[in-house]
Protein backbone atom coordinates (compact mmCIF):
# COMPACT_ATOMS: atom_id res chain seq x y z
CA UNK A 1 0.00 0.00 0.00
CA UNK A 2 1.40 3.46 -0.91
CA UNK A 3 1.03 6.19 1.79
CA UNK A 4 0.80 9.76 1.45
CA UNK A 5 0.61 12.84 3.12
CA UNK A 6 -0.48 16.37 1.69
CA UNK A 7 2.83 18.62 1.41
CA UNK A 8 2.09 21.04 3.71
CA UNK A 9 1.52 18.43 6.34
CA UNK A 10 5.12 17.28 5.61
CA UNK A 11 6.89 19.99 6.27
CA UNK A 12 5.24 21.10 9.45
CA UNK A 13 6.51 17.59 10.72
CA UNK A 14 9.47 17.67 9.47
CA UNK A 15 10.04 20.95 10.85
CA UNK A 16 8.88 19.54 14.41
CA UNK A 17 11.43 17.00 13.81
CA UNK A 18 13.91 18.77 12.88
CA UNK A 19 13.78 20.53 16.10
CA UNK A 20 13.36 18.02 18.58
CA UNK A 21 16.83 16.42 17.00
CA UNK A 22 18.58 18.68 18.75
CA UNK A 23 16.85 17.99 22.01
CA UNK A 24 18.61 14.66 22.30
CA UNK A 25 20.90 14.59 25.73
CA UNK A 26 22.38 11.95 27.67
CA UNK A 27 20.17 9.83 30.17
CA UNK A 28 19.06 11.64 33.04
CA UNK A 29 21.08 10.15 36.78
CA UNK A 30 18.48 9.41 37.77
CA UNK A 31 17.49 6.51 34.77
CA UNK A 32 20.41 4.76 35.35
CA UNK A 33 19.59 3.69 39.52
CA UNK A 34 20.97 0.40 39.19
CA UNK A 35 18.10 -2.53 40.00
CA UNK A 36 17.61 -3.63 43.57
CA UNK A 37 18.74 -7.46 44.40
CA UNK A 38 16.27 -10.18 42.60
CA UNK A 39 14.18 -11.89 44.28
CA UNK A 40 15.70 -15.65 45.04
CA UNK A 41 12.07 -17.25 45.66
CA UNK A 42 11.14 -16.27 41.98
CA UNK A 43 11.19 -19.06 39.45
CA UNK A 44 13.61 -18.78 36.84
CA UNK A 45 12.06 -20.31 33.20
CA UNK A 46 14.78 -19.22 31.09
CA UNK A 47 18.41 -16.89 31.23
CA UNK A 48 19.44 -14.70 28.47
CA UNK A 49 22.75 -13.93 27.13
CA UNK A 50 24.23 -12.27 24.30
CA UNK A 51 23.21 -14.87 21.54
CA UNK A 52 19.79 -14.12 22.22
CA UNK A 53 20.20 -10.66 21.43
CA UNK A 54 19.63 -9.88 17.84
CA UNK A 55 20.27 -6.32 16.30
CA UNK A 56 21.09 -3.54 17.69
CA UNK A 57 19.52 -2.46 21.16
CA UNK A 58 16.98 -0.41 22.30
CA UNK A 59 16.43 1.01 25.58
CA UNK A 60 13.38 2.58 26.58
CA UNK A 61 11.84 3.54 30.28
CA UNK A 62 7.81 3.26 31.13
CA UNK A 63 6.12 5.42 33.56
CA UNK A 64 4.02 3.92 36.44
CA UNK A 65 1.32 3.29 34.47
CA UNK A 66 3.18 0.64 31.77
CA UNK A 67 3.64 3.08 28.99
CA UNK A 68 7.29 4.57 27.24
CA UNK A 69 7.84 7.68 28.76
CA UNK A 70 11.70 7.86 27.86
CA UNK A 71 13.55 6.35 24.88
CA UNK A 72 17.85 6.05 24.33
CA UNK A 73 20.13 4.64 21.92
CA UNK A 74 24.01 4.07 22.20
CA UNK A 75 26.13 7.17 20.96
CA UNK A 76 29.61 5.39 21.36
CA UNK A 77 30.31 4.82 24.37
CA UNK A 78 27.22 7.08 25.71
CA UNK A 79 23.41 6.81 25.43
CA UNK A 80 21.62 9.73 24.47
CA UNK A 81 17.69 10.52 24.38
CA UNK A 82 14.72 11.98 24.54
CA UNK A 83 12.93 12.08 27.92
CA UNK A 84 10.47 13.88 30.18
CA UNK A 85 8.72 16.82 27.80
CA UNK A 86 10.88 16.57 25.06
CA UNK A 87 9.62 12.80 25.00
CA UNK A 88 6.20 13.77 25.24
CA UNK A 89 6.95 15.79 22.43
CA UNK A 90 7.79 12.62 20.20
CA UNK A 91 4.12 11.48 21.20
CA UNK A 92 2.27 14.08 20.21
CA UNK A 93 4.33 14.42 16.83
CA UNK A 94 3.29 10.89 16.57
CA UNK A 95 -0.04 11.39 17.46
CA UNK A 96 -0.52 14.51 15.39
CA UNK A 97 1.14 12.12 11.77
CA UNK A 98 -1.14 9.73 12.34
CA UNK A 99 -4.15 12.21 11.30
CA UNK A 100 -2.36 13.45 8.35
CA UNK A 101 -1.24 10.09 6.71
CA UNK A 102 -3.55 8.81 4.10
CA UNK A 103 -5.30 6.28 4.22
CA UNK A 104 -6.24 6.67 7.37
CA UNK A 105 -6.06 4.41 10.42
CA UNK A 106 -3.04 2.10 8.82
CA UNK A 107 -0.59 2.78 10.95
CA UNK A 108 -0.43 3.14 15.24
CA UNK A 109 1.26 6.00 17.20
CA UNK A 110 3.00 3.27 19.00
CA UNK A 111 4.80 2.48 15.73
CA UNK A 112 5.48 5.89 14.64
CA UNK A 113 7.21 6.94 17.73
CA UNK A 114 9.24 4.27 17.16
CA UNK A 115 10.28 5.11 13.81
CA UNK A 116 10.70 8.61 14.45
CA UNK A 117 13.02 7.91 16.85
CA UNK A 118 14.97 5.69 14.44
CA UNK A 119 15.10 8.07 12.29
CA UNK A 120 16.58 10.55 14.74
CA UNK A 121 19.00 8.34 15.42
CA UNK A 122 20.07 8.08 12.26
CA UNK A 123 20.18 11.42 11.70
CA UNK A 124 21.86 12.31 14.85
CA UNK A 125 25.10 9.89 13.97
CA UNK A 126 25.10 10.86 9.97
CA UNK A 127 23.83 7.76 8.71
CA UNK A 128 20.66 9.11 6.55
CA UNK A 129 20.12 12.85 4.41
CA UNK A 130 16.42 11.56 4.18
CA UNK A 131 13.27 13.49 5.51
CA UNK A 132 11.62 12.32 8.57
CA UNK A 133 8.53 11.75 6.59
CA UNK A 134 9.94 10.28 3.72
CA UNK A 135 11.87 7.59 6.11
CA UNK A 136 8.57 7.10 8.22
CA UNK A 137 6.34 6.49 5.72
CA UNK A 138 8.93 4.08 3.51
CA UNK A 139 9.07 2.32 6.76
CA UNK A 140 5.59 2.26 7.75
CA UNK A 141 4.48 1.21 3.76
CA UNK A 142 6.68 -2.08 4.22
CA UNK A 143 4.93 -3.37 7.24
CA UNK A 144 1.10 -2.41 6.23
CA UNK A 145 -0.26 -5.30 4.09
CA UNK A 146 -3.92 -7.24 4.21
CA UNK A 147 -4.90 -9.16 7.36
CA UNK A 148 -7.71 -11.09 9.03
CA UNK A 149 -7.61 -11.43 12.99
CA UNK A 150 -9.13 -13.62 14.91
CA UNK A 151 -9.73 -12.74 18.82
CA UNK A 152 -11.27 -15.63 20.76
CA UNK A 153 -14.35 -14.68 22.64
CA UNK A 154 -14.07 -16.35 26.30
CA UNK A 155 -17.36 -18.84 26.87
CA UNK A 156 -19.16 -17.86 24.02
CA UNK A 157 -20.13 -20.91 21.48
CA UNK A 158 -21.85 -20.41 18.27
CA UNK A 159 -23.07 -22.57 15.57
CA UNK A 160 -23.06 -20.53 12.54
CA UNK A 161 -20.92 -17.78 11.48
CA UNK A 162 -22.61 -14.14 11.82
CA UNK A 163 -21.99 -10.66 11.16
CA UNK A 164 -22.83 -7.64 13.86
CA UNK A 165 -21.16 -4.33 12.78
CA UNK A 166 -17.84 -4.75 11.05
CA UNK A 167 -17.03 -7.76 12.78
CA UNK A 168 -18.18 -11.36 11.81
CA UNK A 169 -18.13 -14.10 14.83
CA UNK A 170 -16.74 -17.22 13.65
CA UNK A 171 -15.84 -20.56 15.70
CA UNK A 172 -12.34 -21.48 15.71
CA UNK A 173 -12.47 -25.27 14.69
CA UNK A 174 -10.11 -28.56 15.47
CA UNK A 175 -9.43 -28.50 11.91
CA UNK A 176 -7.71 -24.72 11.84
CA UNK A 177 -5.74 -26.05 15.13
CA UNK A 178 -4.71 -29.37 13.26
CA UNK A 179 -3.72 -27.72 10.25
CA UNK A 180 -1.80 -24.83 11.89
CA UNK A 181 0.09 -27.74 14.77
CA UNK A 182 1.01 -29.89 11.95
CA UNK A 183 2.70 -26.91 10.32
CA UNK A 184 4.95 -25.89 13.25
CA UNK A 185 5.65 -29.70 14.20
CA UNK A 186 7.05 -30.23 10.10
CA UNK A 187 9.60 -27.13 10.50
CA UNK A 188 10.92 -28.38 13.71
CA UNK A 189 13.80 -31.51 14.31
CA UNK A 190 14.72 -31.11 17.59
CA UNK A 191 13.25 -33.09 20.41
CA UNK A 192 12.97 -30.55 22.85
CA UNK A 193 10.86 -28.15 20.44
CA UNK A 194 8.52 -30.73 19.39
CA UNK A 195 7.78 -31.45 22.74
CA UNK A 196 7.57 -27.77 23.33
CA UNK A 197 5.37 -27.30 20.67
CA UNK A 198 3.51 -29.95 21.82
CA UNK A 199 2.79 -28.81 25.06
CA UNK A 200 1.96 -25.56 23.52
CA UNK A 201 -0.87 -27.25 21.14
CA UNK A 202 -2.49 -29.01 24.48
CA UNK A 203 -2.59 -25.72 26.08
CA UNK A 204 -3.74 -23.67 23.39
CA UNK A 205 -6.50 -26.56 22.91
CA UNK A 206 -8.08 -26.20 26.22
CA UNK A 207 -8.07 -22.33 26.00
CA UNK A 208 -9.99 -21.26 22.89
CA UNK A 209 -10.81 -24.31 20.49
CA UNK A 210 -14.41 -24.37 19.56
CA UNK A 211 -14.94 -20.91 20.75
CA UNK A 212 -16.48 -18.24 18.98
CA UNK A 213 -13.59 -15.67 17.85
CA UNK A 214 -14.59 -12.43 16.34
CA UNK A 215 -13.19 -11.72 12.81
CA UNK A 216 -12.30 -8.94 10.80
CA UNK A 217 -10.45 -8.20 7.54
CA UNK A 218 -8.49 -5.11 7.11
CA UNK A 219 -5.46 -3.91 5.18
CA UNK A 220 -2.88 -1.77 7.78
CA UNK A 221 0.43 -3.04 10.26
CA UNK A 222 0.20 -5.15 12.75
CA UNK A 223 -0.16 -3.60 15.63
CA UNK A 224 -2.74 -0.74 14.26
CA UNK A 225 -4.36 -3.76 12.99
CA UNK A 226 -4.95 -5.23 16.24
CA UNK A 227 -6.31 -2.03 17.73
CA UNK A 228 -8.78 -1.48 15.65
CA UNK A 229 -10.10 -5.46 15.32
CA UNK A 230 -10.26 -5.04 19.62
CA UNK A 231 -12.16 -1.75 19.06
CA UNK A 232 -14.41 -3.33 16.71
CA UNK A 233 -14.76 -6.37 18.71
CA UNK A 234 -15.61 -4.52 21.71
CA UNK A 235 -18.63 -2.55 20.42
CA UNK A 236 -19.96 -5.91 18.43
CA UNK A 237 -19.73 -7.66 21.99
CA UNK A 238 -21.18 -5.03 24.15
CA UNK A 239 -24.16 -5.22 21.82
CA UNK A 240 -24.25 -8.90 21.83
CA UNK A 241 -24.15 -8.70 25.56
CA UNK A 242 -27.59 -7.13 25.50
CA UNK A 243 -28.60 -10.34 24.53
CA UNK A 244 -27.34 -11.98 26.92
CA UNK A 245 -29.19 -14.23 30.23
CA UNK A 246 -27.30 -11.95 32.84
CA UNK A 247 -28.97 -8.83 31.53
CA UNK A 248 -32.38 -9.85 33.31
CA UNK A 249 -30.95 -11.18 37.02
CA UNK A 250 -28.90 -9.31 39.55
CA UNK A 251 -26.59 -12.80 40.39
CA UNK A 252 -25.56 -13.91 36.59
CA UNK A 253 -22.67 -12.76 35.15
CA UNK A 254 -21.50 -12.94 31.71
CA UNK A 255 -18.16 -14.48 30.88
CA UNK A 256 -18.12 -13.54 27.40
CA UNK A 257 -15.42 -11.25 26.33
CA UNK A 258 -12.47 -10.27 24.34
CA UNK A 259 -9.73 -13.54 25.63
CA UNK A 260 -8.23 -12.14 28.44
CA UNK A 261 -10.60 -9.95 29.51
CA UNK A 262 -13.19 -11.89 31.11
CA UNK A 263 -12.58 -11.08 34.61
CA UNK A 264 -13.10 -14.58 36.14
CA UNK A 265 -12.39 -15.25 39.37
CA UNK A 266 -10.72 -18.37 40.88
CA UNK A 267 -10.29 -19.29 44.44
CA UNK A 268 -6.92 -20.53 45.36
CA UNK A 269 -5.48 -21.86 48.72
CA UNK A 270 -2.64 -24.24 50.26
CA UNK A 271 -3.29 -26.40 53.51
CA UNK A 272 0.56 -26.11 55.41
CA UNK A 273 1.53 -28.32 58.67
CA UNK A 274 4.25 -27.33 60.67
CA UNK A 275 5.74 -25.22 57.88
CA UNK A 276 5.13 -27.63 54.76
CA UNK A 277 2.80 -27.32 52.19
CA UNK A 278 0.19 -30.48 52.29
CA UNK A 279 -2.13 -29.57 50.32
CA UNK A 280 -3.10 -27.15 47.03
CA UNK A 281 -6.74 -26.24 45.67
CA UNK A 282 -7.78 -24.11 43.05
CA UNK A 283 -10.82 -23.61 41.28
CA UNK A 284 -13.37 -21.09 39.54
CA UNK A 285 -15.11 -18.83 42.09
CA UNK A 286 -18.52 -18.85 40.11
CA UNK A 287 -19.96 -22.24 40.36
CA UNK A 288 -22.95 -21.30 37.85
CA UNK A 289 -23.28 -21.80 34.33
CA UNK A 290 -20.85 -19.69 32.72
CA UNK A 291 -20.91 -20.65 29.23
CA UNK A 292 -23.00 -19.22 26.52
CA UNK A 293 -24.15 -21.25 23.70
CA UNK A 294 -25.41 -19.47 20.95
CA UNK A 295 -27.75 -21.87 18.62
CA UNK A 296 -29.36 -20.79 15.64
CA UNK A 297 -32.41 -20.33 17.20
CA UNK A 298 -31.53 -18.16 19.65
CA UNK A 299 -29.35 -16.55 17.64
CA UNK A 300 -32.28 -15.17 15.29
CA UNK A 301 -34.46 -14.87 18.44
CA UNK A 302 -32.01 -11.97 19.70
CA UNK A 303 -31.69 -11.03 15.74
CA UNK A 304 -35.47 -9.93 15.60
CA UNK A 305 -35.67 -8.25 18.61
CA UNK A 306 -33.04 -5.75 17.79
CA UNK A 307 -29.55 -7.55 17.40
CA UNK A 308 -29.85 -7.11 13.11
CA UNK A 309 -30.83 -3.57 13.66
CA UNK A 310 -28.38 -2.70 16.13
CA UNK A 311 -25.47 -4.46 13.75
CA UNK A 312 -26.51 -2.02 11.02
CA UNK A 313 -26.42 0.97 13.29
CA UNK A 314 -22.43 -0.33 14.56
CA UNK A 315 -21.79 -0.32 10.15
CA UNK A 316 -23.32 3.02 9.45
CA UNK A 317 -20.73 5.76 8.24
CA UNK A 318 -23.38 8.55 9.61
CA UNK A 319 -25.71 8.14 12.48
CA UNK A 320 -28.37 10.88 14.26
CA UNK A 321 -27.74 12.14 17.36
CA UNK A 322 -30.11 9.84 18.91
CA UNK A 323 -28.54 6.83 17.15
CA UNK A 324 -25.28 7.51 18.80
CA UNK A 325 -27.30 7.97 22.17
CA UNK A 326 -28.46 4.78 22.05
CA UNK A 327 -25.39 3.26 20.69
CA UNK A 328 -23.36 4.72 23.47
CA UNK A 329 -25.74 4.24 26.64
CA UNK A 330 -25.88 0.36 25.48
CA UNK A 331 -21.76 -0.07 25.43
CA UNK A 332 -22.52 1.46 29.18
CA UNK A 333 -25.18 -0.95 29.61
CA UNK A 334 -23.26 -3.98 28.64
CA UNK A 335 -20.63 -3.15 31.82
CA UNK A 336 -23.75 -4.47 34.30
CA UNK A 337 -23.53 -7.61 32.72
CA UNK A 338 -19.60 -8.27 33.23
CA UNK A 339 -19.80 -6.94 36.41
CA UNK A 340 -20.24 -8.75 39.46
CA UNK A 341 -21.26 -6.63 42.31
CA UNK A 342 -25.08 -5.78 42.75
CA UNK A 343 -24.44 -2.16 43.44
CA UNK A 344 -21.85 -2.00 40.12
CA UNK A 345 -24.63 -3.42 38.00
CA UNK A 346 -26.79 -1.22 39.24
CA UNK A 347 -24.85 2.03 38.33
CA UNK A 348 -23.92 1.02 34.92
CA UNK A 349 -27.63 0.35 33.91
CA UNK A 350 -28.78 3.79 35.75
CA UNK A 351 -26.48 5.51 33.66
CA UNK A 352 -27.23 3.85 30.09
CA UNK A 353 -30.98 4.51 30.86
CA UNK A 354 -30.29 8.18 31.80
CA UNK A 355 -28.67 8.63 28.84
CA UNK A 356 -31.58 7.60 26.84
CA UNK A 357 -34.32 8.77 28.65
CA UNK A 358 -33.16 12.01 30.20
CA UNK A 359 -34.33 15.41 28.26
CA UNK A 360 -31.75 17.77 30.14
CA UNK A 361 -30.23 18.32 33.32
CA UNK A 362 -32.75 20.68 34.34
CA UNK A 363 -35.70 17.08 34.82
CA UNK A 364 -35.89 15.91 38.09
CA UNK A 365 -34.40 12.70 36.79
CA UNK A 366 -36.17 10.30 38.82
CA UNK A 367 -40.01 11.26 37.61
CA UNK A 368 -38.67 11.78 34.50
CA UNK A 369 -37.07 8.42 34.00
CA UNK A 370 -39.77 6.72 35.19
CA UNK A 371 -42.32 7.95 33.58
CA UNK A 372 -40.77 7.55 30.10
CA UNK A 373 -39.73 3.98 30.58
CA UNK A 374 -43.70 3.37 31.30
CA UNK A 375 -44.53 4.57 28.14
CA UNK A 376 -41.80 2.45 26.74
CA UNK A 377 -44.28 -0.35 27.26
CA UNK A 378 -47.34 -1.13 25.95
CA UNK A 379 -49.32 -2.29 28.97
CA UNK A 380 -51.97 -0.83 31.22
CA UNK A 381 -52.07 2.05 33.43
CA UNK A 382 -51.56 -0.06 36.62
CA UNK A 383 -48.55 -1.89 35.36
CA UNK A 384 -47.29 1.69 34.40
CA UNK A 385 -47.87 2.52 37.75
CA UNK A 386 -46.05 -0.51 39.15
CA UNK A 387 -42.69 0.11 36.74
CA UNK A 388 -42.69 3.81 38.07
CA UNK A 389 -42.41 3.02 41.52
CA UNK A 390 -40.18 0.06 40.87
CA UNK A 391 -37.54 2.49 39.31
CA UNK A 392 -38.13 4.81 42.25
CA UNK A 393 -37.15 1.92 44.90
CA UNK A 394 -33.81 1.27 42.74
CA UNK A 395 -33.32 4.95 42.74
CA UNK A 396 -33.56 4.86 46.65
CA UNK A 397 -31.12 1.46 46.67
CA UNK A 398 -28.53 3.65 44.59
CA UNK A 399 -28.85 6.70 46.58
CA UNK A 400 -28.30 3.93 49.83
CA UNK A 401 -25.17 2.96 48.36
CA UNK A 402 -23.62 6.21 46.97
CA UNK A 403 -24.57 8.26 49.82
CA UNK A 404 -24.36 5.96 53.02
CA UNK A 405 -22.42 2.96 51.79
CA UNK A 406 -25.07 0.53 52.95
CA UNK A 407 -24.60 -2.71 50.17
CA UNK A 408 -27.50 -3.70 48.27
CA UNK A 409 -28.71 -6.98 50.57
CA UNK A 410 -30.80 -9.81 49.49
CA UNK A 411 -34.28 -8.35 50.51
CA UNK A 412 -33.09 -5.29 47.58
CA UNK A 413 -32.63 -8.64 44.81
CA UNK A 414 -36.71 -9.08 43.93
CA UNK A 415 -36.39 -4.88 43.14
CA UNK A 416 -33.38 -5.13 41.29
CA UNK A 417 -34.52 -8.64 39.18
CA UNK A 418 -37.67 -6.63 38.09
CA UNK A 419 -35.94 -3.43 37.52
CA UNK A 420 -33.38 -5.10 35.24
CA UNK A 421 -36.62 -6.77 33.40
CA UNK A 422 -38.13 -2.95 33.21
CA UNK A 423 -34.66 -1.61 32.14
CA UNK A 424 -33.82 -4.57 29.35
CA UNK A 425 -37.23 -4.07 28.16
CA UNK A 426 -37.35 -0.38 27.62
CA UNK A 427 -34.30 0.43 25.95
CA UNK A 428 -35.28 -3.14 23.17
CA UNK A 429 -38.48 -0.79 22.38
CA UNK A 430 -36.00 1.98 21.74
CA UNK A 431 -34.29 -0.20 19.14
CA UNK A 432 -36.49 -0.30 16.21
CA UNK A 433 -37.26 3.37 16.83
CA UNK A 434 -33.60 3.92 16.28
CA UNK A 435 -33.57 2.08 13.18
CA UNK A 436 -36.01 4.68 11.53
CA UNK A 437 -33.31 7.26 11.98
CA UNK A 438 -35.51 9.81 14.35
CA UNK A 439 -33.76 12.38 16.24
CA UNK A 440 -33.67 13.60 20.26
CA UNK A 441 -35.92 15.58 19.73
CA UNK A 442 -38.62 13.68 17.71
CA UNK A 443 -37.76 11.15 19.96
CA UNK A 444 -38.68 13.06 23.25
CA UNK A 445 -41.84 14.49 21.32
CA UNK A 446 -43.15 11.07 20.36
CA UNK A 447 -42.68 9.79 23.88
CA UNK A 448 -44.67 13.12 25.24
CA UNK A 449 -47.68 12.17 22.42
CA UNK A 450 -47.67 9.23 23.68
CA UNK A 451 -48.20 10.21 27.22
CA UNK A 452 -50.83 12.73 26.70
CA UNK A 453 -52.93 9.84 24.43
CA UNK A 454 -53.01 7.93 27.86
Amino acid sequence: MTLGMHPQAKENWNKKAEELVTHLRPVPVGLKKERGTANPDLPVSHHFNPSNIVGEMRYSWADFTGNIAARAFSNGEQRIGLFEDDHTELIRISEGMRKSITPRNTVSISLLSELIFDWMKHRHRGESNLLMTDFVLAECEKRVKELEIWIPISHLFIVSPFTLGKITFKAITKTMVDDWEASRLSKLTKPEALNSNRQFFESLRKDIQALAAATIKLEAEPRRAYEIACEEAEKAMSILRFFSPATLHPAKVCYSALWGKQHQDMDCHLTVQNGKIIGYRSGFSDQSKIHWNLGNDELQMCWDAGLGALGNLLNADKLTDFQETLLEALFIYSKSTLAKQLSDKLLYILVALESVFLKDSGEYIQDAISLRMAYMHPVSIEERGAIIRNVKATYALRSSFIHHGQNIGVDDVATLEEFMKNAWMSLQAVIPLAATGITKEEFFKGLEDRRLSG
